[in-house]
């Protein structure tokens, strides 16, 4: 696997310490000589003095022979450049840093085959640390417009004997919302959630809702 990583700030590093590790092909373009220089000295990986959105630089990275590339510079109109010539070159798979979430259909119309929204990810990662003894995360899908967690049922909580399609139908659980399975910790028993199951007391509850639902949901069903 032939990789190009487009800046060289603290994401950009960071992916190229883990990558050099597992004995990757990786070049790194950036368009600070310093912080080339400090990649290719601590981590000897080759490293691309330039822009990354200019297409001479591209080439002497070798992006013709790039099967993966990962744009991580803070300007989204950057790595939507970077996006747009990757493609240009066929790479079959891209990667870019979002970081406002406006650009996100223009990433899509870009080719951009993973889309990373950093902002909303760090948001999620702090929620589940705050709430960790109540929500876990389990996956992000479809870019990261998907969310998939599991949220703990207490005992006495207000939803406990209801059934799904009583949960469905409150104003109060987001559209968006969808209760996917059951695990009852009594019986040591996992449920596909159907519209006629209830919810047992003391159960984890595995939810399916977009990434800036996730919180709301969580309060709907932790309710006690």
């Amino acid at each position: 696997m032939f990789i190009i990583i487009a800046g060289g700030g603290s994401l950009g590093t960071e992916l190229v310490k883990k990558l050099s590790d597992v004995k990757k092909d990786i070049v790194l373009i950036d368009n600070e000589k310093e912080i080339c220089d400090e990649i290719y000295s601590n981590y000897v990986v080759e490293t691309i003095h330039g822009n990354a959105t200019n297409v001479s630089v591209l080439k002497a990275a070798g992006i013709e022979k790039a099967t993966l590339v990962i744009a991580t510079m803070r300007n989204d109109a950057d790595n939507l450049a970077f996006s747009v010539l990757a493609k240009s070159f066929a790479v079959p798979e891209i990667i870019v840093r979002m970081n406002k979430k406006s650009y996100l259909e223009a990433y899509k119309t870009a080719g951009a085959t993973k889309i990373l929204n950093v902002v909303d990810s760090l948001v999620l990662d702090i929620l589940y640390q705050i709430e960790k003894s109540k929500i876990k995360r389990v996956a992000q899908l479809g870019n990261g417009s998907v969310e998939i967690f599991i949220v703990k049922i207490p005992e006495n909580g207000k939803i406990v004997g209801k059934t799904i399609s009583e949960i469905a139908t409150s104003k109060r659980l987001p559209e968006e919302s969808i209760i996917l399975g059951i695990y009852d910790e009594k019986e040591n028993e996992f449920k596909v959630a159907r519209g006629t199951t209830k919810i047992p007391g003391v159960s984890d509850l595995f939810v399916l809702t977009k990434p800036d639902l996730v919180k709301k949901t969580a309060k709907y069903l932790i309710r006690s």
